[in-house]
């Protein structure tokens, strides 16, 4: 089990306990006679706790303790996720994932066995997806919402040669995506609900300027919840929530918290996304808020992680490849562990916004794709929920169709980030390749938390009466 999800399950006492065992065994070493009884009493004490809690929730302490030491114990190896970027960041930029490798620490070469948190089966069923649809591009990122951990991350290319990995690329606008942070924006500062209605003219998925500065009200004129406009992806309503609820200078700070104008840091690089507009200009604030610019580029690894802040109460991980990383006599080098990288939104805000993307899949533009996955038994406790874009975008040129989005169940909650780049011809939406990669990881999951329950209950006889 991951740290996260174990602080959660034990009320976040274990990570303490870890931390006073270590610290206490570090001061048996300057302690007099007296001091080091004392110090095995406390040893001895958080020991019998941990073991209690341990075997109450049926953890495998081996799990528990290596992410939760590794700071303390790994550190002196020197192994970093600076240096793991640096030295193996060339190799995965290009798609690949070497699990031998040489690293060069402290001025000395060291043969390392790499073990990345990738699953072979997510990895494989993504692969199978684009080679099924084959979209002009694609890219596709999935990943544990509560850890930072990559789940998959697969880059697609039809006929052409691609330089890179088109996943951790950020030349694709970011499109109706942006609107995600327009709403955050609105809902951590309190500036509008998901009721708040706005009067707006014109269609729904085109912009003017006069639709947008003129405020008048005509035959013509419709009112539309913030809810209903984030499903249906209505510009027009999301740029007025830009310039006149928002304004310039808290979206540009939501922007950043959602990690556009910035380094994101991980064990592998990333090319920064951008959010570029005139604070001065409304009019530029209105194709920045409503995402109908070229001036908000992202890549996939960036909208996975956006759609991550909103299914983890919005809190942003850092992301990881890499798990654990092993020398060639099996010493310890390096242990994953989770990381914060932002508080995007305050939870009630998070919890808001993500009622707004379940409206998305529910009736809002990714219905179409979601409506199995909604309507079988299976995944009545699931939450899904999701935001589209779309836009031609030039780097590659073709129209690019997004979709970021997550399924919470049985305490997971599982980010992904579809993208396709189409040409000519339409292959496939990205919502659904995400809608049948997150079926049936759901599916899977459940089928292996089953197999597993089932495996620990003790096999019972019936026994007749009068036996």
């Amino acid at each position: 089990m991951c740290p996260v999800a174990l602080a959660e399950k034990l009320g976040g006492r274990l990570t303490g306990l870890f931390s006073f065992r270590h610290n206490m065994t570090m001061r048996l070493i300057k302690c007099s006679r007296k001091q080091i009884l004392g110090c095995l009493v406390g040893l001895t004490a958080a020991s019998a706790v941990v073991g209690v809690a341990l075997n109450q929730f049926a953890l495998d302490p081996t799990a528990v303790v290596a992410p939760l030491l590794s700071s303390h114990l790994l550190s002196s190896s020197g192994v970093t996720k600076e240096l793991i970027s640096a030295q193996l960041g060339s190799e995965i930029n290009q798609g690949h994932f070497p699990e031998q490798a040489q690293l060069e620490v402290d001025g000395v070469r060291k043969s390392a066995l790499v073990e990345y948190g990738l699953l072979r089966e997510s990895q494989a069923r993504v692969e199978k997806l684009f080679a099924s649809y084959k979209p002009d591009y694609g890219a596709f990122v999935a990943m544990d919402a509560r850890t930072g951990r990559i789940l998959s991350m697969v880059s697609y290319s039809r006929e052409h040669d691609v330089p890179g990995n088109l996943a951790l690329q950020a030349t694709f606008p970011a499109a109706s995506v942006f609107k995600v942070v327009t709403a955050g924006a609105a809902l951590d500062g309190n500036a509008a609900t998901p009721e708040t209605m706005v009067s707006f003219n014109g269609a729904n998925h085109t912009l003017y300027k006069r639709n947008v500065q003129d405020t008048r009200v005509t035959r013509w004129t419709r009112k539309m919840s913030m809810r209903e406009a984030f499903a249906r992806s209505v510009n027009t309503v999301f740029s007025k929530l830009g310039v006149f609820y928002v304004g310039a200078k808290s979206l540009l700070a939501y922007a950043e918290r959602f990690q556009f104008n910035r380094q994101i840091h991980a064990d592998f690089p990333i090319q920064p996304g951008t959010a570029r507009f005139a604070p001065e200009d409304p009019w530029a604030i209105a194709t920045a808020a409503s995402g109908f610019t070229l001036n908000n580029t992202m890549s996939p690894m960036q909208g996975a992680l956006i759609a991550a802040a909103i299914a983890n109460d919005g809190v942003m991980m850092e992301p990881y490849l890499v798990e654990r990383i092993q020398g060639e006599n099996g010493q310890a080098l390096y242990q994953a562990a989770a990381r914060e990288a932002s508080i995007t939104l305050e939870p009630k805000a998070a919890a808001s916004l993500r009622t707004m993307m379940r409206e998305t899949v529910m009736t809002g533009t990714s219905r179409k794709a979601f409506r199995q996955a909604l309507h079988r038994r299976l995944f009545d406790d699931v939450e899904f929920g999701g935001k589209t874009g779309s836009l031609t975008g030039l780097k590659p040129a073709g129209k690019c169709d997004w979709f970021i989005g997550y399924a919470r169940f049985n305490g997971a909650r599982i980010a992904v980030a579809a993208l396709t780049v189409n040409e000519k011809k339409w292959r496939v939406k990205s919502s659904a390749l995400a809608s049948e990669f997150l079926s049936g990881y759901v599916r899977n999951e459940k089928a292996r938390v089953s197999i597993a329950s089932y495996i620990r209950t003790p096999a019972t006889a019936a026994v007749a009466p009068g036996h």
